[in-house]
């Protein structure tokens, strides 16, 4: 052989050698988990895919007496949603807070009827003045809603 096909050879074989390399240690891109920008191998990319958003959605409410209101919560999300805080303010902006309350887990796809219990004090519900109920998830997520 001479030595241009020897540097030649040579040339082919180191190229194989590294996209062989290449191909060994590829691997696709991982996805984030969602609420972090970190990748779970350091090495490869994270790809940010959305991570789902859940909704809570009022179908309807009642005002029972003038220190309970119920609502009918949809979960239109993927995932389960625990409450654990809601906040009721009246129409003159005068709040009343429940932020320990251990509310229910909604699972996803499905409606649940949940009170609203407020002391009385500051406020009662009456039939036809507005009231905006903002509900706290377990991930610190607010979702409000207004009765009128």
């Amino acid at each position: 052989m001479n030595k241009n096909t020897l540097g030649s050879l040579a040339v082919v074989l180191v190229g194989v050698a590294a996209f062989g390399t290449m191909l060994a240690f590829y691997e696709q891109p991982t996805a984030c988990p969602c609420n972090s920008s970190s990748s779970p191998n350091p090495w490869y990319p994270c790809i940010h895919n959305p991570c789902p958003k859940v909704t809570l959605t009022v179908q309807s409410y009642r005002i029972n007496t003038p220190t309970n209101l119920t609502l009918n919560i949809l979960n239109a999300g993927a995932f389960p949603k625990a409450l654990i805080a809601y906040y009721v303010k009246d129409s003159t902006g005068v709040q009343f807070a429940n932020s320990n309350w251990s509310g229910p887990t909604i699972p996803p796809a499905v409606a649940i009827s949940i009170n609203i219990l407020i002391d009385g004090r500051a406020f009662t519900f009456q039939t036809g003045m507005s009231y905006t109920v903002t509900i706290v998830d377990s991930t610190y997520d607010q979702f409000a809603f207004t009765t009128s």
